[in-house]
């Protein structure tokens, strides 16, 4: 994974707190996971305005140190300030307001954000100014995972086994339309549908009642999940050639024929069903962060602990759980919709299907709390990406048109996520968009749903 690269945006009359802050962020600098640059990099005859609006537009994270002198700074407040601001609200950025000193920052613009440390109580008023850095530098270091998951493996990672030969250093670079949720998101657009001219398919009926749908548990245990009987159908997969929010990733849009049923679990699996595995067989219950457990979904669960996941299932219960292909995924979200999200065009209605970075307090929430789909399906937007059964592929070239999951490369293959998290923006919760990640890789936005054969 490559290093998240923090701008320090700061008054130099705070010079020495920026400093012990960056002493405080050593470790991460040595491991290689984050590269730091402020103003005193610039280099002697450098244009030093260019110099600053170049790293500030591309930086991965904002920190910005605030004090009364970072506030009665013109250039602090009207050029960086602003700017963080405006990547912050369109996803490209993520802004940190650290308080060094005691300010009215509270009846600023940056009184929306949440600050560090703990509480937004200013690092020199705390007993112990190293206690405060520590608690910044953790805030940060959480962040710095979130992205580095989420951007997922890259060619940097010399001696990675999660990478496959698809995802190789030359493709990785040629890929100018691959741009992973929350490090660099992409501007909002209007909240059209995916395409007026977007060819249409006969499936029949339209959208069944939703009584109409069989919903079952195959064992009556609490640990075992509740799924949902998905008809047969066809749909266009994918997004429209002229979609403004559409990556090449999602293209081209392909005609899916399901001719068999299916289930699928009416929510994503939770952390009560998830530790009866565990339990069951020995296994170290996944980290929640101290949000709770219960009925929210599980996190820090890999594409490979899914598979032993079903796989114990399937022996519990006799019968086949699997996770879903790609195709079956998004025909199950889409629940005969051709539109961004299950429920229309119009993004501002996402709050009431989905937990997701407009929302959702920088957590995930127990499953089942927002409205379904036409399926009965919840949390298909938002909450968490699931693992869906399919290697990464760069485009939809080749791939089948029956539902059946697109396989190949080796074990180490990417493997393709779906549906967005509580930390994506609207665009990255639209039923066309993907993602991947290594078999092996873990986080706090990962969860799965499985799917069983009918």
């Amino acid at each position: 994974m490559k290093a998240v690269s923090l701008f320090y945006s700061y008054s130099h009359r705070d010079e020495d707190l920026r400093v012990r802050l960056q002493d405080h962020l050593a470790v991460l600098r040595r491991a290689g996971h984050i590269t730091e640059w402020h103003d005193r990099d610039i280099d002697v005859g450098e244009d030093w305005a260019k110099a600053i609006d170049e790293n500030l537009a591309t930086a991965d994270i904002i920190l910005l140190l605030v004090s009364a002198s970072f506030l009665a700074s013109d250039y602090c407040w009207g050029n960086e300030m602003t700017t963080a601001l405006d990547r912050h609200q369109r996803g490209e950025a993520t802004v940190v307001p650290v308080i060094l000193r005691p300010c009215r920052w509270q009846t600023s613009p940056l009184a929306k954000l949440q600050a560090a440390p703990r509480d937004g109580r200013p690092v020199t008023q705390w007993p112990d100014m190293d206690a405060a850095f520590d608690d910044v530098a953790e805030k940060i270091e959480r962040v710095v995972a979130t992205l580095r998951e989420v951007e997922g493996p890259t060619s940097d990672d010399a001696g990675s086994a999660t990478v496959s030969s698809a995802l190789n250093a030359q493709s990785i670079r040629e890929r100018p339309h691959r741009t992973p949720p929350v490090a660099r998101m992409r501007p909002k657009r209007s909240p059209d549908t995916e395409s007026a001219e977007a060819p249409k398919v006969d499936i029949g009926t339209g959208p069944p009642p939703l009584a109409d749908l069989a919903v079952f548990k195959d064992v009556d245990e609490p640990w075992c999940p509740e799924m949902v009987e998905i008809p047969p159908g066809e749909f266009w997969m994918g997004s429209a050639e002229d979609d403004d929010l559409a990556f090449n990733y999602e293209k081209p849009r392909h005609r899916v024929t399901i001719k068999y049923r299916f289930a699928l679990g009416r929510c994503p699996v939770t952390f009560d069903e998830y530790d009866a595995f565990c339990d069951a067989t020995g296994r170290d219950r996944p980290d929640d962060r101290g949000w709770g457990r219960g009925r929210r979904p599980a996190i820090n669960v890999s594409w490979e602990d899914a598979q032993a996941y079903a796989a114990w299932l399937s022996g519990q219960t006799g019968k086949t759980y699997r996770l879903p292909s790609e195709a079956e995924w998004e025909y199950a979200c889409r629940a005969w919709t051709a539109t961004r999200y299950f429920f229309g065009g119009d993004e501002a209605a996402l709050s009431e299907h989905a937990w997701f970075g407009g929302n959702s307090g920088g957590m995930t929430h127990p499953v089942g709390g927002k409205a379904p789909n036409n399926f009965g399906l919840h949390d298909m937007h938002g909450n968490v990406w699931e693992w869906v059964e399919d290697t990464w592929h760069d485009s939809y070239r080749g791939a089948p048109d029956d539902g059946t999951a697109w396989t190949g490369g080796d074990t180490d293959s990417a493997r393709v996520v779906r549906g967005g998290s509580w930390v994506i923006d609207p665009w990255g919760c639209r039923s066309a968009f993907r993602d991947y990640g290594g078999p092996g890789n873990r986080g706090s936005l990962l969860g799965f749903r499985l799917a069983r054969t009918l």
